[in-house]
């Protein structure tokens, strides 16, 4: 369970970088591809140094945020087995802590380690296969400014830099029939990936994606990554070119050969999104991208600094106890009313709180709290409460007080049965996915034999009958890899919607929590049966 809250604190905290990031450019209304791809690069290190700085950084606790239910590093629930891990389109579900079997954490883990195991051997496949490329190139005896050099193979279709340690371009086997304008273009745009390092950047960028696959914003922000560098390579050859039209119509020529996605880990020419949205960016622009500064490069580095510093160190602070890790506490059975207890104060609330019973550890505290738990199981047994108020710490041991909270957890076995139902319902979904990954798979290495064999029909040998009945045979299989992606899709929906119902009843059930746990503590204080440590 502690690694995947420490993958749930990870992505969460990534994603609150990612954010802020987001809005920064919004609001200094930054359009220069250049400079935001070197922002979003700035995030995507940040990201990946945040486990580290999270160790080694003091904590720095945050204002309170009023109505702050949902759990983190410094709210924690050691027994929860709700953390419900979905691929990006999915929701990430409320945690609801409970007693639940020892199975649920490992499932979670098997599931995760599935997704993750799936794209790092997808990425390390690409690091092979690109190797491969390479060594079945052959040098055209030209090189780059800086002694980059260019090689050919008849392995590609469009243009590529590979290798993102020691980069090289790659070019298809037809590019002496080029014209010099054409060349100049497209050698601009390439040496222009391998001057930022973009290989290297996309290869960590994946790498990243893979170990926070279930955060939606990991899959947007390695899109971006991929996107502004092709944005920022198309205006170094505009620049070297300046003729917009010519240079659109040799990369539509390129994105029709290389309709398919790339297979090997380099930055292809045709790699984008949507082609309108590329061509028309070209056709209608009116800038071409200056490149970086050295004083817009400090800029970056200094924001991202301070924001992902204060991402990997920040506790949120807590109004009142956060409730989604914690069982429902129903309403104390009615007292005669009693006088408050020495030093209560009337609306204090418990803020932080800690249920022991057995092995199991219910309740919202923080790192500060942790080096006395050790302690106070050895002074008070495997049953007792902890929780602050007024300032002050108090420890509850009252057999009738501690089965008050084991009586009342039937209104959130109810919310965790029906979250392991949809936590069933989404591990099948991640099954079917699954398979379907494997199929496109399949499908992109015929689509890879095709766009081979129609490059040698296009250098003058081989039949291109042959080429139509195999790409026939592609789209029939793509055909039905879609059909079944529609039918996960559907069922991926389903599982959003029953989500969507738990959590809403996990809310419902957090403002009851609210009240009765706090009637419960301000009880024992009133009886005399909470007793503060000194």
């Amino acid at each position: 369970m502690t690694i995947l809250m420490f993958l749930a604190a990870w992505g969460l905290r990534s994603a609150v970088v990612a954010i802020a990031a987001a809005v920064l450019l919004w609001l200094f209304r930054v359009k220069d591809p250049a400079v935001r791809l070197a922002a979003w690069t700035a995030v995507l290190f940040g990201s990946l140094l945040i486990p580290a700085l999270n160790m080694a950084l003091p904590a720095v606790s945050l204002p309170e945020v009023p109505g702050y239910d949902e759990p983190s590093d410094a709210a924690r629930s050691l027994d929860s087995g709700n953390l419900a891990i979905h691929p990006p389109e999915a929701q990430l579900p409320k945690m609801a802590a409970a007693r639940q079997p020892a199975r649920r954490p490992v499932l979670l883990l098997a599931v995760y380690s599935l997704g993750a195991g799936f794209l790092l051997l997808r990425l390390v496949t690409g690091l092979l296969l690109s190797r491969r490329l390479i060594r079945r190139s052959r040098p055209t005896g030209r090189c780059l400014e800086g002694g980059l050099p260019i090689h050919d193979s008849s392995d590609l279709t469009v243009p590529a830099a590979l290798g993102p340690f020691r980069p090289l371009v790659v070019l298809p086997q037809d590019w002496r029939e080029w014209d010099t304008a054409k060349l100049e273009a497209i050698l601009a745009h390439e040496q222009s990936h391998v001057r930022r390092h973009d290989p290297a950047v996309q290869l960590l960028s994946a790498f990243h994606r893979a170990l926070l696959w279930f955060s939606p914003l990991s899959w947007w922000m390695h899109n971006r990554i991929v996107r502004l560098a092709e944005e920022a390579s198309d205006d170094a050859a505009l620049a070297a070119t300046k003729d917009r039209v010519s240079y659109a119509e040799t990369l539509l020529q390129f994105i029709e050969r290389g309709m398919q996605a790339t297979h090997w880990e380099g930055v292809a020419m045709a790699r984008y999104g949507k082609a309108d949205d590329r061509i028309h960016r070209i056709l209608d622009g009116t800038a071409i991208s200056r490149g970086m500064t050295r004083f817009g490069l400090a800029t970056i580095l200094a924001l991202a600094a301070a924001v992902v510093f204060l991402a990997a160190a920040a506790i949120p602070g807590q109004a009142q106890a956060p409730l989604a890790p914690m069982a429902p506490i129903a309403p104390a059975a009615p007292q005669a009313p009693q006088p408050p207890a020495l030093g209560a104060r009337d609306g204090s609330k418990v803020t932080r709180y800690l249920i022991v019973s057995g092995d199991s550890m219910n309740g919202s505290w923080d790192s500060r709290d942790e080096r006395h738990l050790k302690e106070w199981r050895s002074k008070y047994g495997p049953h007792y409460a902890w929780f602050r108020q007024d300032g002050r710490d108090y420890i509850v041991t009252d057999s009738r007080t501690m089965a008050q909270f084991e009586d009342a957890t039937a209104p959130q076995r109810e919310v965790n049965r029906r979250q392991s139902e949809v936590n069933s319902h989404q591990a099948e979904v991640n099954r079917m996915q699954g398979e379907v990954n494997g199929r496109q798979a399949d499908v992109n290495r015929a689509q890879a034999e095709v766009n081979r064999q129609q490059g040698l029909v296009n250098g003058g040998s081989g039949a291109q009958s042959r080429v139509n009945e195999l790409q026939s045979e592609v789209n029939r299989k793509q055909g039905a890899v879609n059909a079944e992606q529609d039918k996960v899709n559907r069922q991926q929906d389903l599982v959003n919607r029953e989500q969507d119902t738990v959590n809403q009843a996990q809310d419902r059930a957090s403002v009851e929590i609210d009240k009765a746990l706090q009637a419960v503590f301000d009880s024992a204080r009133q009886q005399g049966l909470a007793h503060e440590v000194r």
